[in-house]
C-alpha cells in the first residue's frame, strides 16, 4: 500500500512538472499558427489601390423571377 502511494505521487508529480515544460511551447505554437492565418486572410483582403471588384449574391441569381416589394403588415383597426 506505502509502495502505491509513493508511486502515485511521484507520476503526479513527473506528470505536473512535463505539462508545465510543454504547455507553454504548445501555447506558443499555436498563436504563431492562429497570427500568421491572419496576417494571410489580410494578405488576401487587401486591395490595390483604384481596385474594382463586383460581388453578385447567391441569392439574386437564383431568384430572378421574384420581386422585393417589401414587407406585408396586416392590422385591423380599433374602433372606441
Amino acid at each position: 500500500m506505502f509502495k502505491f502511494i509513493v508511486i502515485a505521487i511521484g507520476v503526479f508529480y513527473l506528470l505536473k512538472w512535463t505539462i508545465r515544460a510543454i504547455f507553454p511551447f504548445l501555447v506558443k505554437k499555436t498563436f504563431d499558427k492562429m497570427q500568421d492565418q491572419a496576417k494571410q486572410q489580410q494578405e488576401q483582403q487587401t486591395k490595390k489601390e483604384g481596385e474594382v471588384t463586383i460581388e453578385k449574391s447567391s441569392n439574386a441569381a437564383g431568384n430572378s423571377n421574384k420581386k422585393d416589394v417589401g414587407d406585408y403588415v396586416d392590422f385591423e383597426e380599433v374602433d372606441d
